[in-house]
């Protein structure tokens, strides 16, 4: 089992309404993430911090299956056709929300991440630790 996070860009998508309606997100499957991987979501600006925990529930879904998510998509029309050229996708069962500010940007950095957040990235040793701490 690996442990991820993953990128929420609040100028793509209205994830805290999706999830308010629903308990699952399907992403493009970029990376080599297994069923019952582990993904914290991290919401990019002005929020940056994570805010949610979910588990890999499903992986290479093609795209005739995933879920019409059209009303809370705020891409735009490049991006939404970039996205529907992409052949797999994955289902994500929302585990946990959070309103923690320690799970801001600049409370991951002070823990050791290295990464801008510009991208999805495994996640291990004393961060994840971290992490889940502050999940609880």
């Amino acid at each position: 089992m690996q442990n991820w996070i993953f990128i929420s860009s609040t100028k793509c998508f209205r994830m805290n309404d999706w999830l308010d309606a629903n308990d699952f997100v399907e992403y493009v499957q970029r990376n080599n993430v297994n069923v019952n991987d582990i993904v914290y979501l991290y919401t990019t600006a002005p929020i940056c911090r994570i805010e949610y925990k979910m588990i890999v529930e499903r992986i290479n879904i093609p795209l005739n299956e995933i879920v019409d998510d059209s009303a809370y998509n705020i891409r735009t029309k490049e991006q939404n056709a970039k996205r529907m050229m992409n052949d797999r996708f994955i289902r994500l069962r929302l585990l946990k929300k959070v309103d923690n500010p320690k799970l801001h940007l600049d409370y991951l950095r002070s823990i050791g991440l290295k990464s801008s957040m510009q991208s999805n990235l495994k996640v291990s040793g004393e961060l994840l630790k971290y992490i889940e701490e502050q999940m609880k």
